[in-house]
C-alpha cells in the first residue's frame, strides 16, 4: 500500500519495510534503532498490491472504531448532565436573570423578530441572534419546556467536544485523541458543575470556540472542508458576545496565514516536473475554490438577521459596536500585567488542579493559580514546541502556532477590559489551556510510543499506551460527568418558589375576573429596591423569572421602560397601560411595604409578590 508522501512530516528513507498504526496513525518500519515517522493525515492511494488492498479495509475500519470509541467518551458528561435533566423533569426548574431573559428570546423565534444578540451593560447589544435560533430549535422540539436552554446547551457542548476530539484523532490517532479527552473533561471540571449547563451568552461558546479553532486547523493542515464548517462555531462566538472578536481575529489572521503558506508550497510544486508515481499534489484543485465560496455564502447567511437590523436601525446595533470599540477610551483597563498573568494561568490551570488545588477564590483576574504550575505548563509547552520542529510534525507546530495566537489574543483581551476584570467576561481564554496540552499530548505521545515500541514489541506497546490512556479518559470523564449531573443548572430556581409565587399571582387574577379570555389587562412587573448592600438592582434578578413565568402562561407582561436593553420593546412599549401591577420584594424588610391598593399576596422564602390594581382604574 502506498502512502501519500505529502503527509509525511518525519523521516525514513523509502527503502526498507514500513507498517501503518491504526492505533498511533504512525509509519513504523523495521529499523527499531530510530523514531517512527509522523503521519498526521494519513491518506491511502491506490495500493501497489492485492494484499496491500485487503489489509486496507480492516485497518480502516478499525482506526474509524477507535475513534467512535473515543468520540464516545469525549461525549460523557453531556449524556449524563441530559440524564440528570431527565431524571427530575418532574421537579421544578425556572430561570431567572439572563436565563430567563434568554428564554424570552428563544420563545420569540418563530412568532417575533430577532435580529440580535443579548443585550450589554454599555448600551448596545451583542452582535447576532445564532444562539438564540439554536437553542429555539430544542426548545420546540421540547414543547417549550423550560429546561429546553440547558439541553441545548449540553448538546452544543457535546457536539462541540466530539468535534474536537475527532479532529485531533484525525490527525494524530487515537492515544493524542484519549490525551484531549483527559485536557478537556479536566478543564472543563475546573469550570464548575453547572459549566455544562450554562446558556449564558459568554459561556455557551466556549466549547464551540475549541472546535472552530481545530477546523481552522485542520484546513492550514489540507482538510478543505474544514474551511466552511469553521465558520459555524466561529459566527456563533462572536454573535453571541463581542469579547469572542479578538480570539476569532487572531485564529482567522493564522488561518490566512497558513492558507497562503500552503498556496505557495503548492505553486512551488507545481512548478517542478512531478515524479511518475506520485501526481497526488496535482489533484483536486477544485476543492479549495469550492470550499471557499461555500465559507462566503455561509458567512453571509449567518450574518444577515444583525446586517438587516443594522440597515433598519438609526444607528444600527452593528454601528454602536463599533464606535464603542473604536472611539470609547476605558477610563480604567486591567493593563497588560494582568493579561498576561490571566493566561499563564491557563497553562497551569491542569497541572494545579491534578495535585489538589482548588479553583482560586479570585472574584477578579488574574486566578493566581500556583506559579509552579504555570512553571510547568509553559515548560512543557516550550518543549512540545521545539521537539515537534526537532522532528518535523508539522501538524503539531500548527497546533502550537493556533495556541500561541490564542493566547497572544487573550493576553490582549484581558489587558483591555473595561472596569472590573471579572472572569466571565473572558472565559474563553480557558481554550488557550486545552490546545496548549493538547500540543504537548500530540509532540511526546508518539515518542513515548516508538519507546514502547522497541523495548516490548508492536502488540505490548499498544497494551502499554493504550490501557492508561483509556483508563484516564475514562475516569476523567467520569469525574466530570458526575459532577455535571450532581449540580444545579446556573442562574435556575429548582425549589419551585418563583413558580408558587406566580401562582399567587394568576389566583389574584382570576378571583378579580382579570383572566376572563377577552380583553385581559396588561399586568407590569415591577421591581422592588432593597437596602441589601449585595443587591443594586432590586429584586430584578429573581423577578426575571416570574416575568417569564407570567409570559409562557400567556399573560400580557410588561416591564418599567427603564428595563427595556435588557427585555426589548416587545415588553416594555405599553407598560404605562397595565391594569393590573405585580411588585416582587424581599419579606426580610429591607424591599418597602406595598403600596395601600396592593396587597401581600404569597411569601416564599426571601421573596413576597404584591399585587393589585391601581387606583385610576380601580
Amino acid at each position: 500500500m502506498r502512502i501519500r508522501s505529502a503527509g509525511l512530516t518525519g523521516g525514513y528513507p523509502a527503502s526498507g519495510s514500513a507498517t501503518y498504526d491504526v492505533w498511533t496513525a504512525r509509519v513504523t518500519t523495521s529499523r527499531t534503532d530510530e523514531p517512527t515517522a509522523a503521519l498526521p493525515s494519513a491518506t491511502v492511494d491506490e495500493p501497489e498490491d492485492a494484499g496491500a488492498s485487503a489489509s486496507a479495509g480492516p485497518r480502516r475500519w478499525l482506526r474509524w472504531t477507535l475513534g467512535v470509541v473515543v468520540v464516545l467518551l469525549a461525549v460523557v458528561p453531556s449524556v449524563l448532565g441530559l440524564a440528570a435533566l431527565a431524571l427530575d423533569r418532574e421537579q421544578p426548574y425556572l430561570p431567572f436573570g439572563d436565563q430567563a431573559i434568554l428564554a424570552l428570546s428563544v420563545d420569540a423565534v418563530g412568532e417575533h423578530e430577532v435580529l440580535l444578540g443579548a443585550y450589554s451593560r454599555f448600551g448596545w447589544y451583542h452582535p447576532g441572534p445564532m444562539a438564540t435560533y439554536l437553542l429555539a430549535g430544542v426548545y420546540d422540539l421540547m414543547g417549550d419546556s423550560t429546561r429546553a436552554l440547558a439541553v441545548g446547551t449540553l448538546v452544543l457542548g457535546g457536539i462541540a467536544s466530539a468535534a474536537a476530539v475527532w479532529l485531533v484523532s484525525r490527525r494524530a490517532g487515537a492515544p493524542a485523541a484519549l490525551w484531549t479527552v483527559v485536557v478537556l473533561a479536566l478543564t472543563v471540571r475546573t469550570l464548575g458543575g453547572g459549566f455544562l449547563y450554562d446558556s449564558w451568552n459568554p459561556f455557551l461558546p466556549v466549547l464551540p470556540l475549541l472546535a472552530g479553532v481545530l477546523l481552522c486547523w485542520t484546513a492550514v493542515r489540507g482538510d478543505a472542508w474544514g474551511l466552511p464548517l469553521a465558520v459555524v462555531p466561529l459566527s456563533l462566538a462572536v454573535q453571541a458576545h463581542i469579547g469572542y472578536l479578538p480570539v476569532v481575529g487572531a485564529v482567522v489572521a493564522v488561518l490566512v496565514a497558513g492558507l497562503v503558506l500552503r498556496g505557495i508550497g503548492r505553486l512551488r510544486r507545481r512548478n517542478r516536473p512531478p515524479a511518475a508515481e506520485d501526481p497526488g499534489p496535482h489533484r483536486r484543485l477544485w476543492r479549495w475554490p469550492v470550499a471557499g465560496v461555500a465559507a462566503v455564502g455561509l458567512l453571509a447567511l449567518l450574518w444577515t438577521p444583525p446586517v438587516i437590523e443594522q440597515r433598519r436601525g438609526d444607528p444600527g446595533n452593528l454601528s454602536a459596536l463599533a464606535d464603542y470599540l473604536t472611539d470609547s477610551a476605558p477610563e480604567e483597563t486591567a493593563g497588560l500585567g494582568t493579561g498576561l498573568r490571566s493566561i499563564a494561568d491557563e497553562f497551569g490551570r491542569l497541572p494545579a488542579y491534578l495535585t489538589g488545588n482548588g479553583v482560586p477564590p479570585q472574584p477578579l483576574l488574574p486566578e493566581s493559580w500556583p506559579a509552579v504550575a504555570i512553571g510547568v505548563g509553559l515548560v512543557l509547552f516550550l518543549a512540545a514546541l521545539v521537539n515537534a520542529v526537532v522532528r518535523r510534525r508539522a501538524d503539531t507546530i500548527w497546533l502550537g502556532v493556533f495556541t500561541a495566537a490564542v493566547a497572544a489574543a487573550g493576553v490582549a483581551a484581558v489587558a483591555r477590559v473595561d472596569g472590573l476584570p471579572f472572569p466571565y467576561l473572558t472565559r474563553w481564554t480557558v481554550v488557550v489551556g486545552i490546545l496548549a496540552w493538547t500540543t504537548i499530548g500530540m509532540s511526546f505521545l508518539p515518542d513515548l510510543a516508538a519507546l514502547a515500541r522497541r523495548r516490548m514489541g508492536p502488540r505490548r506497546a499498544v497494551v502499554a499506551t493504550a490501557v492508561p490512556l483509556g483508563a484516564m479518559a475514562t475516569a476523567a470523564v467520569l469525574v466530570t460527568g458526575i459532577g455535571t449531573a450532581a449540580a444545579d443548572p446556573p442562574m435556575t430556581d429548582v425549589t419551585g418558589q418563583l413558580g408558587r409565587l406566580e401562582e399567587a399571582v394568576l389566583a389574584d387574577l382570576d378571583q378579580r375576573g382579570l383572566r376572563s379570555g377577552g380583553d385581559d389587562p396588561v399586568v407590569r412587573v415591577d421591581f422592588a429596591p432593597t437596602t441589601r448592600p449585595d443587591e443594586l438592582v432590586g429584586t430584578f434578578w429573581p423577578g426575571t423569572g416570574l416575568v417569564l413565568e407570567l409570559a409562557r402562561d400567556e399573560v400580557d407582561v410588561q416591564v418599567s421602560s427603564f428595563w427595556d436593553m435588557p427585555f426589548g420593546a416587545r415588553y416594555t412599549d405599553h407598560a404605562d397601560d397595565a391594569g393590573y401591577v405585580v411588585t416582587l420584594a424581599y419579606s426580610d424588610g429591607t424591599s418597602p411595604a406595598p403600596v395601600p391598593w396592593q396587597q401581600v399576596l404569597a411569601v416564599e422564602g426571601d421573596l413576597a409578590v404584591y399585587g393589585g390594581v391601581p387606583p385610576a382604574l380601580g
